[in-house]
């Protein structure tokens, strides 16, 4: 009699590595934390500075991203007084998803007061910005809020 053939295993599945974690809430009294890992390899460093709300991003942003920098951003700008000025100068690639949060981000800056500027770009973000014709739509000069017309009062004659 002979013996029964071994029986082929299948091999254990390889274990799927954890998502990332998603970023902090906000602080309970308001405030904005300093330094958020929004993603693997995006960090973006927040400060007050009066009224506005500094954002400085490191890192590529793609559309593996762009969904905690939205995030991120958003809430930065809603914490903001008037709006919020993003730094990219330490972004070296950026895609046309990560563009269409920008523009995103503008559009509900102007719906709510606020601004949002680009005060600093790399290379390839300004090449991104100069080829879609959207320069122009983060300028500091450009999101100033119109002033006030002066008051006048009327004189009797």
């Amino acid at each position: 009699m002979r013996g029964k053939p071994p029986v082929a295993r299948p091999a254990a599945p390889t274990p799927t590595p954890p998502p990332p974690a998603p970023p902090p809430p906000p602080p309970a009294d308001g405030s904005l934390p300093a330094d958020l890992h929004v993603a693997k390899g995006l960090l973006v460093r927040l400060a007050v500075e009066g009224d506005r709300v500094r954002a400085t991003v490191r890192g590529e942003i793609d559309l593996d991203v762009v969904g905690g920098l939205d995030e991120t951003l958003g809430r930065a700008l809603r914490a903001s007084g008037t709006g919020l000025d993003v730094d990219l100068s330490a972004v070296p690639f950026c895609d046309s998803s990560g563009l269409n949060l920008l523009l995103g981000l503008r559009s509900t800056a102007h719906r709510t007061g606020r601004t949002l500027a680009i005060t600093a770009a790399s290379t390839q973000v300004e090449r991104l910005l100069a080829i879609t014709e959207t320069t122009g739509l983060f300028t500091p000069a450009a999101t100033e809020r119109p002033a006030d017309p002066p008051h006048t009062e009327n004189a009797d004659p």
